[in-house]
């Protein structure tokens, strides 16, 4: 159980990790939302519906928030060490870390797919066109392997989670196992194609929705903890 220093430093650190879910969020779906939805399609033409103005706003708040995520996972990965699972929970935390690197890089990325996606819905020659369509198919062939990465690195995470509080080896109720963040994830991919008109509104910010929960019952689960210890 932990002490009030290392209460403390939990504490500090899981709002880090909420407040990078909710800023990185909050630009993610600010240049990436559109109310006709398409996410999936080739071409990004969804991108054509966000004006520059949201794009510039949501690129530099995501990126510039996003390194918080490497704090926020320190604080997961110390929330199985402080349980009795040290190995587990380094390995949360250094795969969660870099993962969330390796994802900020794919996000810094977005902006160049959607101004170029704008260039092709403003263009009229078919020659202009065609070129800049082969360059956005290159951008998207060096910048989505990237997310892929992330999502790997996700299953990976949620493998140790579910399995370490099931067995009790964390200080999360095993109730918590429910919320691993593929499990979340693949929930909010099921919406867009089942239910839309929620989805639409979901997906933009997908992972971060997904970390948003995750850093809520992991905070939640740490003061029941310490009001357990009679903190």
């Amino acid at each position: 159980m932990p002490d009030s220093t290392v209460y403390n430093r939990l504490l500090w650190t899981g709002l880090a990790g909420l407040a990078a879910a909710l800023l990185v969020g909050i630009g993610e779906f600010t240049f990436q939302f559109s109310t006709s939805g398409g996410y999936e399609e080739a071409g990004y033409r969804y991108f054509a519906d966000v004006s520059v103005g949201r794009l510039t706003f949501g690129h530099f708040l995501s990126t510039l928030a996003a390194p918080l995520y490497v704090v926020g996972y320190w604080h997961l990965g110390q929330m199985f060490v402080q349980g009795g699972s040290k190995r587990s929970g380094w390995a949360i935390t250094l795969v969660g870390a870099y993962a969330f690197v390796v994802g900020n890089a794919w996000l810094g990325g977005r902006v160049f797919l959607a101004l170029t996606a704008h260039q092709i819905a403003a263009a009229s020659d078919p020659g202009v066109v065609g070129q800049l369509n082969t360059l956005l198919s290159d951008f998207g062939a060096h910048n989505e392997p990237l997310v892929n990465a992330l999502r790997i690195a996700m299953a990976v995470v949620s493998i140790i989670w579910v399995k370490q509080i099931v067995s009790g080896h964390s200080l999360y109720p095993k109730w918590a196992a429910i919320f691993s963040p593929a499990l979340l994830l693949a929930a909010i991919f099921a919406s867009y194609f089942l239910i839309p008109a929620v989805g639409v509104w979901l997906l933009p910010a997908a992972m971060n929705l997904v970390h948003f929960v995750v850093f809520g019952i992991s905070l939640y689960a740490l003061t029941q903890t310490r009001r357990n210890q009679g903190g």
